[in-house]
């Protein structure tokens, strides 16, 4: 429970018992709405907990207006009067939720047309637009979302405790092309790494990538690709890889708005970032080309990771080239197609795909020597990647379900595991180092 005199208590936890949930009831004074935020005559205000609300049942989340009446300024209705703001016949906004134990997620208010009942995607991505925090000392960790908005950090009394606590971080250096000379590092005055940034062409178009090679990481370590990877920079990756026993030998980090010569293009990123990583080759063969090209001595495969449509690539690339990439795929899309119709299993190598595959890169002296049936099976490479989702995020956990079966059957075992939240980028950029740290002790 988060309290302050100058603010009351945003969020207070109701424990249900042994094994039960947790009811949330969350507080919002009026007087701490944002001007430019604050709602419309015919609006109401949305609370949008990560996996707990969401737009296709609005009125769960719309929350009640209260106006404090004249004898209750003690703060027993969600306001103290301390502050000369939220006193007698001041004006609040409350809800209660039913949050599972454990849980973890991103809360922002959505100003909503009201009686609105299911929110189709403009009107969504409108009311996000507008969302807002509170403003004020609330005690509440603010964080940036992938999309660049300002969130607070929702954590139930007995969520576990982050390995990666996170904190935003800028990427700092003016772009160059493909074949030019990083341009020199920017001054930071503290010890944060600063990535070299690059012009290059992936797929179809060009865009930006960040490499950052940590200092203890020997060039023989496997490299890093993040797809996303700006967030992912912003919410302190590479500090935390830094801080690894082992890193990689180098971290590769992908944008996905196209850029042009008036710079990254952002309106164009969506319809990109989904040509990129729903199962496409042309960028995956560009991705391994890359990495092959940045790091020449890595010797170990590759790891590729993303989270969403960058966790559906991830499992994609480890299915094409598995001798070159093994995958994190945090709340992958497996639920998406390819332009032919096929969902990811359909791309599991067959044992003839993976020994053409496997020795695609060996020298013509080693391919003109035949080798025996057991040989050629053995040295078959086997498509290696983990699978992470939230309990919450119930499309995706149903596809993971689906797709568990349908590679086991195809011989490839997973064993997805699930994490309290929803599609939750406060629990990706967590997973994204612990996973990544799982696969290098290796």
């Amino acid at each position: 429970m988060s309290e302050n005199r100058l603010f009351p208590a945003l969020c207070t936890w109701t424990d249900g018992g042994p094994g039960k949930d947790w009811t949330l009831r969350v507080t919002l004074p009026a007087s701490r709405i944002p001007a430019e935020a604050a709602p419309g005559v015919e609006q109401d205000i949305f609370a949008s907990l990560n996996g707990v609300t969401d737009r296709r049942h609005v009125p769960g989340g719309v929350m009640v207006r209260h106006s404090v009446p004249a004898d209750d300024v003690d703060g027993t209705d969600g306001t103290d009067g301390t502050d000369g703001t939220d006193g007698a016949g001041a004006t609040s906004y409350s809800i209660e939720l039913t949050v599972p134990r454990g849980y973890r997620g991103a809360l922002r208010f959505l100003p909503v047309p009201r009686g609105l009942q299911v929110a189709d995607r403009p009107t969504w991505l409108d009311a996000l637009e507008q969302g807002f925090i509170p403003a004020g000392d609330h005690g509440l960790r603010e964080v940036t979302d992938m999309r660049r908005k300002q969130v607070l950090e929702i954590v139930a009394p007995d969520a576990r405790p982050l390995i990666w606590a996170g904190g935003d971080e800028p990427t700092s250096q003016a772009p160059c092309g493909a074949g030019d000379e990083p341009a020199s590092e920017t001054p930071s005055g503290d010890d944060r790494p600063f990535p070299e940034e690059h012009i290059v062409t992936l797929g179809s178009s060009p865009r930006r990538i960040w490499i950052h090679r940590p200092q203890r990481g020997p060039a023989s370590a496997p490299v890093l690709v993040v797809f996303d990877g700006e967030r992912f920079i912003r919410g302190g990756l590479l500090t935390r890889i830094d801080e690894l026993v082992s890193p990689p030998s180098a971290v590769i980090a992908v944008d996905h708005a196209p850029v042009g010569e008036d710079g990254p293009d952002e309106d164009a990123a969506i319809g990109q970032r989904a040509d990129d990583l729903v199962m496409n080759p042309r960028f995956c063969d560009d991705v391994l080309a890359l990495v092959r090209q940045a790091a020449p001595d890595a010797s170990a495969r590759a790891i590729v990771a993303g989270a969403s449509y960058g966790g559906l690539a991830a499992a994609f690339c480890s299915l094409r080239y598995p001798e070159a990439f093994r995958g994190i795929c945090l709340s992958p899309s497996f639920w998406e197609s390819d332009d032919q119709g096929r969902r990811i299993w359909d791309h599991v190598p067959s044992r003839t795909d993976q020994v053409s595959a496997g020795t695609a890169g060996e020298s013509e002296s080693h391919k003109s020597e035949p080798r025996q049936p057991e040989e050629r099976e053995s040295a078959a490479p086997h498509p290696t990647f983990c699978v992470d989702h939230g309990i919450l995020e119930t499309a995706i956990a149903d596809s993971v379900a689906e797709a568990t079966e349908e590679f086991a059957s195809r011989g490839i075992n997973i064993a997805p595991r699930p994490f309290v939240g929803g599609h939750e980028y406060l629990w990706w950029r967590e997973l994204m180092l612990v996973r990544l740290a799982e696969v290098l002790a290796e």
